[in-house]
């Protein structure tokens, strides 16, 4: 268990198109030791960028990436993950973990 708060979760939503792109990156980068992957349906009151399949059914397929990295790490993920896909929009957050641990 690790209480001293010096990790943190990088939550990236990815489209479709760009997640190959992402594996390869984040899976070859030093400062991960893995991220988890799961596909999402995203819904949006802005869905002008929807295709027209997309806006019927109302939600966008996309890629919902979990990275847990120290804190020290996350402007260099950040810049990674700009340089790997620097024409599109990537939403994404990061929280802070107090605790980690394996059970």
């Amino acid at each position: 268990m690790d209480k001293n708060n010096r990790y943190q979760l990088l939550i990236l939503l990815a489209p479709q198109e760009l997640k190959d792109n992402l594996v390869d990156t984040l899976i070859s980068h030093e400062a991960l030791s893995g991220f988890s992957l799961s596909k999402i349906q995203g819904y949006s009151r802005a869905h002008h960028q929807y295709n027209i399949q997309e806006q019927v059914e109302g939600y966008r397929d996309l890629f919902r990436f979990e990275l847990l990295h120290e804190q020290l790490h996350y402007q260099e993920l950040l810049t990674k993950i700009k340089q790997t896909c620097p024409n599109n929009n990537i939403r994404y957050w990061c929280v802070p973990v107090i605790e980690k641990g394996v059970l």
